[in-house]
């Protein structure tokens, strides 16, 4: 009997390590000109991934923790030239949504970051 239970709690706790978040951020490009996002993991410079919205346009995307080398959290930064500064937003996390703006400023990009609700807890807030 103790092998049985030792077995289902080994089987049980290597599928929920298993279970990986994901983020989904919405992205709004204000800028006049394409934007390079950036986006990488707090503590893991190496966790990087890059992708390009157009010109007044929106994306949407999800961010996981395996994208991030099994970090929660990262920024996103965007960037519509070298020679101007981008904006970026730090510490959002893959347990939530966000919609992300990024405005032309006089003197670059800057970047808003906005907490969403989740679809599903929406659904079920809704049904209570």
């Amino acid at each position: 009997m103790l092998k049985k239970t030792l077995l289902i709690s080994a089987f049980s706790s290597l599928i929920l390590s298993s279970v990986s978040y994901a983020g989904k951020i919405d992205v709004v490009n204000e800028n006049h000109k394409a934007l390079d996002i950036k986006i990488e993991a707090e503590g893991d410079s190496k966790a990087v991934s890059k992708q390009q919205v157009s010109a007044d346009h929106k994306s949407s995307f999800e961010v996981t923790s395996a994208q991030l080398n099994g970090k929660s959290y990262f920024s996103i930064k965007g960037d519509t030239s070298a020679f101007t500064p981008g904006g970026k937003c730090d510490h959002l996390s893959v347990d939530k949504d966000y919609k992300v703006t990024f405005l032309n400023d006089k003197m670059g990009t800057s970047c808003i970051a906005e907490e969403i609700e989740k679809k599903e807890d929406k659904a079920s807030s809704d049904s209570k």
